[in-house]
């Protein structure tokens, strides 16, 4: 059978989001799929590399079998056109989604271009489905599959719950990544470039109420062996790898072996990955041991300057883990690009004292987000009724969707006041002294200093305008004057 699958693209070119600016890594999710059906003729499309026209050339010149597509929240309505365009050139083939949006929110995809949604970990039962739609053009023949919600023939759907996870990673395939060879040149974080990417892990053992991640997986993580990540990471032809994984740095024992396993068989990438600052601020050998062996930059989630607030977020961390993870970093000459989010009922004092603290870190690259009661987290059952609007497009972390503080005008001018904030931060960590100690990394990815700092440039003639912010959400916000409750009894960030 012919199988397309295809990443969608950002919903509006030159709409704000970080997505194509900072980063973008390979659609994991569709490689690991497609090398579950080898025996298949299988299509990869990321449309976040292609122009607009690929798509429908591809479904009326290939007639493909099967059109499967995966979304974010962000990418909701995007994955839902792919799927749409697909039945009206393709009508007999089966329309499949998948991914975190479908998974916590499925109900989103009840109409009548998408034939099924995976729910939870897609591998097992995506090989079942192909099977089963090899027998039987029907969708009556999905009908009971564990991890599918299905519309039937009749209208009717089949509701079947989530997908059993795989008990063991090692097991599974290596994601087919010779399917987006095409598209290798066009993936990066910052100035990495090439950049390839692996999950090592999948889950977390964490349940901050502002993300989804250990819902989705059941409260458990599993781990690929660091024979295994080795093994891929040695299959990458590029220089640079994002471990994709929601912690990566969660079990010091598998991280030792790792480090072992690397410089065993002496495997030189440059690696980056996201993990908490409290395993960071309690493991500082294991960090430099780390370094040693291609560890070049780590995403965290710092959050916020209030104790209380973590204890809100359900964090399960503190103040002073931050500060040492922050020294740490930079004394082995890792990266730290630090997440911060403002909250909708801030008002001036409050953003002034989160900069201060961001300025006072010393992270490298801080990064500044609008904390967000996304689809399926704990977050979004308790508030939901105070949402003022529901349109995915606006769940970026980058729009409040909350009632905010300040008339919201005055607020987004504080919000990208945070430009200050980073170039100082930037100017302050990325000093001589600090990246010799890592001169093989910026000797190698110095070639792509100039795009970078291109698109950054281009970036920001949005990212820092206030009214950047209210065009994009114009129509689509409620009025901001007209809260079902008083702001101050919507702290997003409140136990």
């Amino acid at each position: 059978m012919r199988i397309l699958l295809v990443q969608p693209a950002p919903f509006e070119e030159r709409r704000l989001g970080l997505e194509n600016t900072v980063w973008r890594s390979e659609p994991v999710s569709l490689t690991s799929i497609a090398a579950m059906v080898p025996e298949h003729e299988v299509r990869i499309l990321d449309m976040r590399c292609e122009k607009p026209s690929v798509l429908p050339e591809v479904l009326s010149g290939w007639q493909p079998d099967i059109v499967g597509t995966t979304a974010m929240t962000t990418d909701a309505y995007q994955a839902q056109a792919v799927l749409r365009l697909a039945k009206q050139i393709v009508p007999g083939a089966l329309t499949l989604i998948g991914g975190h949006h479908c998974t916590l929110n499925t109900a989103s995809y009840y109409v009548d271009w998408v034939d099924a949604a995976v729910l939870g970990e897609g591998e097992l039962v995506f090989k079942e489905i192909v099977e089963r739609w090899g027998r039987e053009r029907s969708t009556r023949a999905l009908e009971g599959l564990q991890g599918t919600d299905v519309r039937l023939p009749d209208g009717t759907r089949s509701k079947n719950g989530k997908a059993k996870n795989a008990p063991n990673l090692d097991h599974l395939p290596a994601p087919a990544r010779h399917l987006v060879d095409r598209y290798r040149s066009q993936y990066f974080f910052l100035a990495a470039k090439p950049m390839a990417s692996i999950f090592t892990s999948r889950g977390c053992s964490f349940d901050c109420n502002f993300c989804a991640i250990w819902e989705f997986y059941d409260r458990r993580t599993r781990f690929l062996s660091a024979e295994v990540i080795a093994d891929r990471m040695a299959a990458c032809e590029e220089p640079f790898i994002f471990l994709l994984d929601d912690n990566f740095m969660t079990r010091a024992d598998r991280l030792e072996k790792l480090a072992s396993e690397l410089e065993r068989r002496n495997i030189k990438k440059f690696f980056m990955t996201q993990g908490r600052s409290d395993f960071i601020a309690e493991h500082p050998e294991l960090i430099a041991r780390l370094a040693k062996v291609g560890l070049m930059g780590v995403l965290s989630g710092y959050e916020t300057n209030d104790e209380k607030a973590l204890e809100g977020l359900r964090k399960r961390n503190t103040l002073d883990n931050n500060i040492k993870a922050a020294k740490i970093l930079k004394d082995n000459g890792v990266i730290s690009t630090g997440i911060f989010m403002v909250r909708p009922e801030f008002d001036r004092e409050d953003f002034a004292g989160l900069f201060e603290y961001i300025e006072s870190l010393g992270v490298a690259i801080p990064l500044v987000t609008i904390l967000t009661p996304l689809p399926g987290t704990e977050m979004w059952k308790k508030y939901r009724e105070d949402l003022l609007t529901e349109d995915f497009r606006l769940f970026d972390l980058l729009h409040a969707v909350t009632p905010t503080k300040l008339p919201r005008e005055e607020f987004y001018k504080e919000y990208v006041a945070w430009k200050r904030v980073g170039r100082t931060s930037m100017k302050a960590w990325f000093n001589r002294k600090t990246m010799l100690k890592r001169w093989d990394f910026y000797l190698r990815a110095a070639p792509n200093f100039p795009e970078m700092i291109w698109k950054r440039v281009r970036y920001q003639r949005i990212q820092f305008v206030p009214q950047s912010y209210l065009r994009d959400e114009a129509g689509i916000i409620r009025s901001n004057h007209s809260p079902r409750r008083p702001v101050d009894e919507v702290s997003l960030a409140s136990k």
